[in-house]
């Protein structure tokens, strides 16, 4: 299991980020948030609704910047977006105007990256992400769970060290997010990658992460850290994992 203070990726130091609201406490979405999140470590992000996770993630991507305190990756400030992070959304968005391959080779192309390597690189990922034979086919053509496969892929098209995932799974079905889970393990095993992942789901929570955060209600902060020391894979339905789901459930409800 990855120490996270042995080797620091990720530091959220004093981070608070408020949005313009006629109450400013009504604004205030987080509030002197401190994480730190190690290399190659996989982290997920829980709490109520409204609390400030898809808020934290895009801090972390610099889509946004925080009102008070700094993100730093590698110990340098975050100033915006970059290559070195991928995004993977609850919803694919994927370009509905390019096949499955093309949405793989955007990042690459934006890059610089030439036709031949780029193809080369979008196939192996395909391969990867197990849609070989789909590679052609468009947005609409494609399962919500096969559209989440190329997200993935084209997210990991840049090599971006971190991977930064907002509720990527939520709009599947059950049987759907089980297999995706089982997958997104998988490729983290295979491309290891920090991974920081929001879920609403506490269950999802503890099967996929080495640790979780739980942030408290409006304004988020870091109410709790809780190492997840099981090995993989893990029986969701074992004392050990409902333990775990016990003690999370509690410091959120």
């Amino acid at each position: 299991m990855n120490q996270p203070a042995a080797t620091p990726k990720i530091v959220v130091n004093g981070v608070s980020r408020q949005f313009p609201a006629a109450d400013p406490e009504r604004g205030l979405a987080l509030q002197d948030i401190n994480l730190t999140i190690g290399a190659n470590e996989f982290v997920s992000v829980v709490g109520r609704s409204g609390c400030g996770k898809t808020t934290l993630l895009n801090l972390i991507a610099g889509l946004l910047r925080p009102t008070e305190g700094e993100v730093c990756i590698d110990g340098r400030r975050v100033e915006g977006p970059g290559p070195d992070r991928g995004m993977v959304f609850q919803h694919s968005a994927l370009f509905p105007w390019l096949t499955a391959i093309e949405n793989v080779e955007f990042g690459p192309r934006n890059l610089g990256v030439p036709r031949d390597r780029r193809r080369a690189l979008a196939r192996e990922l395909i391969d990867l992400v197990r849609l070989r034979g789909f590679e052609d086919k468009y947005p609409r053509e494609l399962s919500g769970g096969m559209k989440q496969r190329v997200a993935i892929a084209r997210a990991l098209a840049t090599d971006p060290e971190i991977l930064l995932m907002d509720e990527p799974f939520g709009a599947l079905d059950e049987l759907t997010r089980a297999e995706m889970q089982e997958e997104l393990l998988r490729i983290w095993g295979a491309r290891r990658k920090t991974v920081v992942f929001v879920t609403h789901s506490i269950m999802e929570a503890i099967y996929l992460s080495d640790r979780v955060v739980v942030l408290s209600p409006h304004p988020g902060r870091v109410r709790r850290e809780v190492p997840i020391p099981m090995p993989r894979p893990r029986q969701r339905s074992s004392t050990e994992f409902m333990a775990y789901y016990e003690d999370i459930h509690g410091s959120i409800f």
